[in-house]
């Protein structure tokens, strides 16, 4: 019976000890990875705010249309642009359609830049969360 035991123990001993070894290979792996995920957030994170920057001026560029059309737009009432229907004045409704295209236009750059932004938001969320677990 001792013989039993001694045996039973030694598998035992085996089985909880490859156990081991595959749990420390598997978080070794994980670890890696983790380390890798890591340096790609980064990266990502660097050539977004690298890009971020680039189109700063664009954005810019983009709200001030945004504001001037929205200052021409309570100007041209519905009544002055009826008016300017009635009276033939293809120029000026050529020109207001020309804005109301720019500021469509603008409107996406900024709306582009926006997830830009959160996207930036989200990476720094990651490395900060992952920065805490680390501590």
């Amino acid at each position: 019976m001792g013989q039993r035991i001694d045996q039973f123990c030694d598998d035992l001993r085996a089985k909880l000890t490859k156990i081991d070894d595959r749990l420390g290979s598997l978080k070794a792996k994980l670890d890696a990875r983790a380390e890798s995920a890591e340096q790609d957030v980064r990266g990502r994170l660097d050539q977004l705010q690298h890009h971020i920057e680039h189109d700063r001026a664009k954005v810019s560029a983009a709200r001030e249309t945004v504001k001037n059309w929205v200052e021409n737009r309570k100007t041209a009432t519905a009544d002055k642009v009826a008016g300017w229907k009635a009276n033939h004045e293809v120029s000026r409704l050529q020109k207001r359609a020309d804005e109301a295209q720019n500021y469509a236009a603008a409107a996406t750059a900024m709306a582009v830049a926006a997830v830009d932004h959160a996207e930036e938001a989200a990476l720094e969320a990651w490395i900060a969360r992952r920065d805490a677990e680390l501590a």
